[in-house]
């Protein structure tokens, strides 16, 4: 019998909850999370797929607990194999191997439904030796739950299991030398979504350029999140570019506003890193410019002279989140109270955040003195108002740390980013949002949903007929 899976689509980079489903009377979530939290080709260490089923009303984990797993990258399957818990809570030991042909799964075999069931280990794992998450780029995981509550009763055999999708980057990291006027600097860059080719960089315009590949076909995103993330790592010792104000970026020629170019001078002492952000939106905008057969992304970064600005807007580097920033009254000088609204977006899909915000926000001065410093602030309903007076003209940072998001007693924390803008005082406070966000028509975590159809049988459940080959 030909069934259509009831799929639940997460947009996670590292950790997750996955959206519910109803099942058995209960809202079933899947709380996913990686560990290294960021992956990046450069480390081939073993990796940590830690998997917890819960009810997403009462945050009970559910127990006895069987289901498919499989890892796909490009359409094509990697690993899969039939996993069970009894408590409900997993941890699949990732043993990436350099063998595209070979993969294994060691665990406790046990025999369902016509195949093998692994169960942990004496040592709490599962473990997984195959060709994954140790290259670049975008790995899909799915999961179709089986059994609940029981090891024995399988869930809708006449109808379809529920399966639930998560996305993966794995951080494609390459270096590159280059001369500038005969100075040779080390280079690095990471695309957090697929792996890239053709750097570039130009010395008449100090501009770098690279291409990644890119699927333009709108019907693949129009209904789940979508994020692209790179990032461009500059030694300080290169002045001429380090130490500019801003930055410029463009995307297949059309600009980047300069609140989705993240300048982050701090993480590293000796190195300038660049996060270039492109949202869902801007992602839908650039495809109705974008000719049907174009295939990649082509970026440019460049530094600017431009005057400094206060910033309406600003980006997380991780996490996806917005922060529009509102100040009353809109001429900002020194010496005076100003009302800072700050209301949260999910970047990903440009709606508003509707629980609670956990944040703090630090406003440094020169030297990277410390002015203005709160923590564990709570912006209710994603909207928060902070009451800022500085006692000096001059150029101020903020920092926005986005600790944690609630909804009712559930705090979810698998969502933690940075984001960095700028104040000037004196100034005129503008909505940088009615700039186009491109020149011709205006980003994990990085997900692509697949549909697929499968046929399942009430006594065979074998992992070809949920995974493409």
């Amino acid at each position: 019998m030909a069934c259509i899976f009831s799929v639940a689509y997460g947009d996670g980079i590292a950790q997750e909850n996955l959206s519910p489903t109803d099942i058995k009377g209960k809202k079933v979530s899947l709380f996913i999370k990686m560990d290294p939290p960021i992956i990046t080709s450069e480390k081939l260490q073993n990796r940590y797929l830690m998997l917890r089923w819960y009810d997403a009303n009462t945050n009970q984990t559910l127990t006895h607990t069987t289901f498919f797993l499989g890892l796909m990258k490009n359409g094509k399957t990697l690993v899969g194999g039939l996993l069970h818990t009894h408590n409900g809570i997993l941890t699949v030991r990732i043993m990436p191997s350099n063998d595209p042909t070979k993969w294994t799964i060691r665990g406790q075999g046990q025999p369902f439904e016509g195949s093998t069931m692994h169960l942990p280990q004496e040592n709490g794992t599962i473990d997984f030796v195959a060709p994954m998450l140790g290259e670049g780029g975008l790995y899909h995981i799915r999961l179709a739950l089986l059994t609940l509550d029981n090891d024995e009763n399988l869930l809708n055999v006449n109808k379809a299991p529920p399966v639930f999708d998560s996305y993966l980057s794995v951080g494609d990291v390459v270096n590159h030398t280059i001369t500038y006027h005969n100075n040779s600097y080390n280079t690095t860059l990471i695309s957090y979504y697929d792996k890239t080719s053709n750097f570039t960089f130009d010395q008449s315009k100090k501009q770098f350029a690279w291409t990644m590949p890119f699927d333009w076909n709108a019907a693949r995103f129009q209904n789940v999140p979508i994020f692209v993330h790179e990032e461009l790592r500059i030694p300080k010792a290169f002045q001429e570019f380090a130490s500019a104000p801003t930055f410029a970026a463009s995307v297949n020629g059309n600009p980047i506003i300069s609140r989705k170019v993240v300048a982050d001078p701090y993480s590293m002492s000796d190195t300038e890193i660049l996060h270039i952000i492109i949202s869902k939106n801007d992602i839908e905008n650039l495809t109705k410019s974008t000719p049907l057969q174009a295939d990649t992304m082509n970026f440019t970064v460049e530094p600017m002279t431009s005057d400094i600005n206060t910033s309406s807007s600003v980006l997380t580097d991780f996490g996806g989140w917005e922060i529009k920033l509102e100040w009353n009254p809109t001429n900002i000088s020194a010496d005076s109270q100003n009302d800072l609204q700050l209301t949260f977006f999910d970047a990903s899909t440009g709606q508003k955040v509707r629980g609670d915000v956990n944040y703090d926000l630090k406003i440094l001065g020169k030297d990277d003195n410390t002015e203005f410093s709160r923590t564990g602030i709570d912006a209710r309903n994603g909207t928060d108002t902070q009451l800022i007076n500085l006692p000096s003209n001059g150029i101020y940072s903020l920092e926005i740390k986005v600790n944690s998001i609630a909804n009712g007693n559930l705090s979810d924390t698998s969502r933690i980013g940075l984001a960095r803008g700028t104040l000037a005082i004196p100034s005129i406070a503008s909505d940088e949002a009615t700039i186009p966000e491109f020149a011709s028509l205006a980003e994990v975590v990085i997900m692509i949903a697949i549909l697929v159809s499968i046929v399942i049988s009430k006594k065979l459940f074998q992992v070809q007929h949920i995974y493409p080959k």
